[in-house]
């Protein structure tokens, strides 16, 4: 008898997912956003964790046409539907389970792209515009830092300079950031595993009826994913490992970083 007729979940294996490429830039990218983020008044740290993502940003859009098969984009792009019915079975409990990213997922690796290389590139511009600096030293108009573009808005005209424009794009981004850990911690309650995890170890589970699996290596479990999920449950590991990863190790790095900062040469 099927487990589909008898209503248990189907087993689950472990397989390699994530290569070390991504799982040292997604770790990279936590602490130079964090770093800048927290520390924005610190110059030149501001800048030289900027130029870390906007580099990492740029090499993951063209890994995500040559890259493994998970981090390819096609892999997790899925149409508005789809989404909308994933947010929705996500909520009663029976989402679809994929090896790469979920559909909401893979939206938020998009979004979070567009918005940190939009950030970065008004970085550069004002980095330019006000302290003709960087990059493209004095190329950018110096007016530009408070009077970029002007438009109308309920009858009134609007000023914005890029100083503006990158502020509101971080914060942006921080939100999405934010809207990405609970999301994490969503996806753990709804399949039962651990996201963090497997971006630490590499691995993630799959149901063994999940077509897919025959593009990706089985492996045994991680012994630490099996202790610590099995003693407090996904979701508890997930938020664990997270406080634990920003307080024990990005937090000392950051005020690291920005003792460093005052020993570091502007570029």
């Amino acid at each position: 008898m099927s487990t589909q007729a008898t209503g248990t979940p189907p087993a689950r294996v472990f397989v390699k997912v994530w290569d070390p490429i991504v799982r040292i830039g997604h770790w990279v990218m936590v602490l130079c956003f964090a770093a800048l983020y927290i520390k924005s008044d610190k110059f030149p740290l501001h800048v030289y964790a900027a130029y870390v993502i906007m580099g990492y940003m740029l090499f993951r859009v063209v890994y995500g046409f040559v890259g493994p098969r998970a981090v390819r984009f096609w892999t997790f792009i899925y149409s508005p539907k789809t989404m909308v019915k994933y947010g929705v079975d996500s909520v009663v409990g029976h989402p679809m389970h994929t090896i790469s990213h979920n559909p909401l997922g893979g939206a938020m690796v998009f979004a979070l792209i567009f918005i940190m290389l939009g950030t970065c590139v008004l970085g550069l511009m004002l980095y330019s515009a006000g302290q003709e600096m960087g990059p493209l030293g004095d190329m950018v108009p110096s007016d530009w830092e408070d009077e970029f573009t002007t438009f109308a808005l309920f009858g009134q005209e609007i000023t914005v300079g890029l100083k503006d424009l990158h502020i509101w794009c971080g914060n942006i981004a921080a939100s999405l950031v934010t809207l990405h850990l609970i999301g994490n911690c969503w996806a753990s309650a709804c399949h039962k595993t651990n996201h963090v995890l497997g971006m630490i170890t590499g691995v993630k589970d799959a149901e063994v009826t999940d077509p897919e699996l025959k593009h990706y290596t089985q492996v045994p479990a991680p012994r630490f994913a099996s202790n610590l999920t099995g003693s407090v449950g996904p979701v508890f590991t997930e938020i664990i490992l997270i406080a634990g990863i920003l307080i024990c190790i990005v937090w000392p790095l950051i005020e690291l970083f920005a003792w460093v900062n005052r020993f570091i040469p502007s570029y």
